[in-house]
């Protein structure tokens, strides 16, 4: 009977090595499965943290999901709304476990572009479900960013574009996780970063909002890349003002470019991925046919 349940377990893509169980494949989903599944992914060089079993990326996930709900009160439902995190059957999020089949350094070196790596090797192991989008923390580092993500308004619609990545501690001076960052019971930098990139793959900022910025050609690491605002104090502000970053807190509150706006624009509280879901949401928008 014991190696009957050991078998099953592997089968199901639980670790026995373990108090907590870790998870190698998506479990079955609780809803309509349009959600945001999170994977802990290592390159085959990393040291493996143990984040998706020490509770340090599901802190992050309520972090950022508990700001999100205190920016949505009283906005379009009064009790606000919830980001659609992909859930087990008792509640707890499901986090999946991924070993890379590739090393650091070819994933470090892409810079802001690390993510297109990461999501083609995530959807060589499986993980490339049409109602879902990504959120990597990525194990390792990278040369430029602490996180970045794919931006659909920018892709074609052949071309899957449904993963925001957190490189944690990414930079090789560990910027990521220092001044005001890291794995925190807080709103803190590292949450930031995180959310800003959920937002991208959402499809925020559309380009038709009024106050949306795409940085001109100037020698820097986001040169022609639009979905950020103007606004210094909104979230979707550029992450490269890193002077105040930190000073980035709010969502959208003119309500005009991203959230609960009355224009033709994608509007993130009418999205599929956000709880309580309006009749008829909608899904990111791609921006060239």
């Amino acid at each position: 009977m014991k190696k009957i349940i050991f078998l099953l377990l592997i089968l199901t893509g639980y670790s026995v090595n373990s108090k907590e169980m870790r998870n190698y494949v998506d479990q079955p989903d609780i809803d309509d499965g349009y959600n945001i599944h999170i994977i802990y992914a290592l390159p085959s060089d990393g040291i493996d943290k143990k984040y998706d079993l020490n509770n340090q990326i599901s802190m992050l996930a309520h972090q950022m999901d508990k700001w999100f709900n205190k920016k949505t009160k009283d906005r379009l439902f009064p009790e606000g709304q919830h980001l659609k995190f992909d859930r087990k059957d008792d509640g707890k999020i499901d986090i999946t476990f991924l070993r890379l089949e590739i090393e650091n350094l070819s994933i470090s070196k892409e810079g802001i572009n690390a993510v297109n790596i990461i999501q083609s090797e995530i959807s060589r192991l499986g993980f490339n479900e049409e109602k879902k989008v990504y959120f990597v923390v990525y194990g390792g580092s990278n040369k430029d960013v602490c996180a970045s993500s794919q931006l659909p308004q920018h892709v074609q619609r052949s071309v899957t574009a449904n993963t925001a990545a957190l490189y944690y501690p990414g930079k090789g001076d560990d910027s990521c996780v220092e001044n005001n960052g890291g794995f925190k019971p807080e709103f803190n930098n590292t949450t930031r970063f995180a959310l800003h990139e959920i937002f991208h793959v959402l499809g925020v900022v559309p380009k038709c909002a009024p106050d949306h910025l795409v940085f001109s050609n100037d020698g820097t690491i986001n040169d022609g890349i639009g979905g950020h605002l103007t606004v210094p104090s909104d979230i979707m502000f550029s992450v490269q003002s890193n002077i105040t970053f930190s000073k980035m807190d709010q969502l959208d509150m003119k309500s005009i470019n991203y959230y609960n706006h009355d224009n033709d624009c994608l509007d993130l509280a009418k999205s599929r991925y956000v709880d309580p879901t309006v009749d008829n949401p909608q899904l990111p928008t791609y921006g060239i046919d």
